[in-house]
Formats: C-alpha cells, sequence, structure tokens
C-alpha cells in the first residue's frame, strides 16, 4: 500500500477548496449593484457543489465571507449579511436535497445573534456520517485561524503539529487536494494557508458568476493527469 505521502497519480480530488471571486465586477459590468452581483455568485454555488460531487469529491470549502471582507464599505458589509440572512437557509436545503451536509468555519461571533442561529440550526440538520460535507468559510481568516490553533495547543500544554491541526477550524477535515480561484487573481488571499501547503492550485480569469460546470470538469481532467509529489521528488 502507498504511503498518503508518496508521490502518487490521482484521479479526482476528495476535498476542493474554492475562492469565489469576481461578484463585484460581475455586477459592475451590468452596470448592476454590488448586491446583485453577490446574489448572482450565491446562485451558483449549488450547481458548481453538485458538480463536484458528481466528480468525485467528498468535500468542498468555500470561501464565503474572510475577515477582510469586514472592512469594505458598511452597505456593502451590512448587503452581504443580509445574503447570509437570507439564503443561508434556502441554500442549505438545497445542498441537503443533493444529499450534503453542511458545516461552517471561521469566527461565527462577528456575525448578529440570528445569523449565528440560522448557522447552528443548518449544521444541526441530521445527515449520514458518509454524506460529503459543504464547508462555508464565514468570516475566516487563515492567519487568525492559526494564531487561535496555536493559543488553543499552548493551552493544552502541548504545540505540535498534531496538536495546531486538532485545533484548526478543519480538524477532522483532510487538506484540501486542490484549490480553485476565479476572477483572475492568482493568490490564496488568507484562505486556508496552513492546510493548502500541497494543494494543487487552478485559477481561472472567469468570474464566479459565469464559472460553469464545463469549466470545473475541465480543472478536474487537468488534475487527474497530475503528480503529487508532496517535496518526495
Amino acid at each position: 500500500m502507498k504511503s498518503k505521502k508518496e508521490s502518487v497519480t490521482v484521479t479526482a480530488p476528495c476535498h476542493v477548496g474554492m475562492i469565489m471571486d469576481g461578484n463585484r465586477r460581475w455586477a459592475k459590468k451590468r452596470l448592476l449593484p454590488r448586491a446583485a452581483g453577490h446574489l448572482s455568485g450565491a446562485n451558483n454555488v449549488v450547481p458548481i457543489v453538485d458538480c463536484a460531487f458528481n466528480c468525485g469529491a467528498k468535500i468542498v470549502t468555500l470561501y464565503v465571507f474572510s475577515t477582510e471582507n469586514a472592512g469594505r464599505a458598511e452597505d456593502e458589509v451590512a448587503s452581504l449579511i443580509d445574503l447570509i440572512r437570507e439564503r443561508a437557509e434556502p441554500m442549505a436545503k438545497k445542498l441537503f436535497e443533493i444529499g450534503a451536509r453542511v458545516k461552517y468555519s471561521g469566527d461565527r461571533s462577528y456575525f448578529p445573534q440570528d445569523v449565528q442561529d440560522i448557522m447552528a440550526d443548518v449544521e444541526s440538520h441530521g445527515a449520514s456520517e458518509d454524506a460529503p460535507i459543504v464547508n462555508m468559510a464565514m468570516n475566516y481568516s487563515g492567519r487568525a485561524e492559526l494564531v487561535r490553533a496555536c493559543r488553543l495547543a499552548a493551552e493544552s500544554g502541548s504545540i505540535t503539529q498534531e496538536t495546531i491541526e486538532q485545533n484548526l477550524y478543519t480538524a477532522g477535515l483532510p487538506d484540501p487536494d486542490m484549490i480553485i480561484r476565479t476572477g483572475g487573481e492568482k493568490r490564496l488571499s488568507n484562505f486556508l494557508l496552513y492546510q493548502a501547503a500541497y494543494s494543487e492550485l487552478f485559477f481561472t480569469d472567469t468570474l464566479w458568476p459565469d464559472f460553469t460546470v464545463k469549466e470545473l470538469k475541465s480543472m478536474f481532467e487537468e488534475y487527474s493527469h497530475r503528480t503529487r509529489r508532496f517535496g518526495k521528488s
């Protein structure tokens, strides 16, 4: 049996991270308010996630709201929180219909209590332990996650790779095999910094609301031809 860290040629990623960039530019190109771009982007989540699962993925982590997003214009932040408030449950129901379960990663204390309650209700939905996971990164910061994990590890009396990983928001999940960023930028922007050490990176100029299942399948096909070496060769 091959070790997990040996060089292997893979067929489908187990865990896919998605940086859903380009909603605001999509709206600007159409002379629409920024909120329209965020809504269009939200409407694209379920078909893309469903395609990822159909292609063999078991976990999809979506960069929904970064800690840095909180520093945007007050009206935009308010509209983003309203969108989460209005769309979280309807989106979750659609994800449940395709057999997924939903979890949230990040410092949710930033959000109003009613939004936190919605997240808790969504996470409490019964699902099989084998169900694919949609992990929503909400008020998430990779750097803040590492600081938190190290602090909690220190409080436990032992700072090791194992105790740090046990205190990440993604504890219990495998590292992402593949990270996709839409919108043309080529950086991680504070997304899964620890977990992405050996992720295969994919970038596209396509804005998130225009990202299609056809393009996703093409990326999965390219991924299947890559050889992951994990620094071994």
